[in-house]
């Protein structure tokens, strides 16, 4: 294997963080948002829709079980990204010195 990297954009390591960021943040914004949507929902007469696993977790923690569970897979996804993120440039770095 002479270089694993063969497209431009494998070139740059930085990129399962970048994206791991990314979808970390947008998943920790929808679950304000669903604590948000919730919360007016709870203060209101109307009938709620939701998933099923959604409503799950709501039956067994309210609200917060419901943003704690788009927070975590977030953090996990931010996680995920740093730690491909490293393996990347070690892979890099070792791949330099061999040429």
């Amino acid at each position: 294997m002479n270089n694993m990297y063969t497209g431009k954009s494998s070139r740059n390591p930085n990129m399962p963080l970048i994206w791991g960021v990314v979808i970390g943040l947008g998943l920790i914004a929808f679950g304000i948002y669903l604590y948000t949507d919730l919360a007016a929902w709870e203060n209101s007469d109307e009938e709620m829709r939701m998933n099923s696993l959604l409503w799950l977790l709501y039956d067994t923690g309210g609200k917060i079980a419901v943003t704690g569970f788009f927070a975590l897979i977030g953090v996990v996804a931010v996680f995920s990204g740093y730690k491909q993120t490293n393996t990347l440039r070690k892979l890099k770095k070792e791949a330099g010195k061999n040429f």
